[in-house]
């Protein structure tokens, strides 16, 4: 697949996917997916205004609490380092990455029922991508990062890219 035909793929499944599922970008070791992701498809995404990209390494992360922070801190990072953003920390991330870094820090989210519904509405990943990098290079089971990605895209609606060596996995 050519890389405007790729961009033009991912632009469609930001705007018009309504399956709450993720998608892979998957190919040897540099052979520039990463490259890709920076250099031509976050300057596509923003040019055309389609979506904000958060994106985070799996490499050496042991835990799903540790993903949870990254993708927070990221997150948090990009809101601080936009001067038009006044969105409250409360409203950039979603259910799974409030768990995970509320169990990261050891903090107790055991909170009435409506809280949590009041707290869940007042999150918002909208018009968000989550690109995950280096899906075979982490310490956590693919198992558990599969179960995590899942609860994203189907509990909070999140748009996830995964990109691995698909290779390195099977083995």
């Amino acid at each position: 697949m050519e890389t405007l035909e790729l961009t033009d793929h991912i632009k469609n499944y930001l705007e018009n996917d309504k399956t709450r599922s993720a998608i892979m970008l998957t190919g040897p070791w540099g052979c520039g997916k990463s490259y890709y992701i920076q250099n031509t498809l976050i300057p596509a995404l923003i040019k055309d205004n389609v979506s904000r990209c958060i994106v985070v390494s799996l490499y050496g992360l042991k835990n799903l609490e540790s993903l949870s922070k990254n993708i927070y801190l990221e997150v948090r990072a990009k809101a601080l380092f936009k001067k038009s953003e006044t969105v409250s920390a409360a409203k950039i991330f979603g259910k799974t990455i409030l768990k995970g870094v509320a169990s990261f820090f050891g903090v107790d989210i055991n909170v009435s029922e409506d809280d949590l519904n009041k707290l869940y509405q007042s999150i918002d990943l909208t018009d968000k991508l989550i690109v995950l990098e280096d899906l075979e290079r982490s310490g956590i089971n693919i198992i558990e990062i599969m179960g995590y990605v899942n609860n994203l895209v189907e509990q909070d609606g999140v748009k996830v890219l995964l990109v691995a060596n698909e290779n390195e996995i099977i083995k």
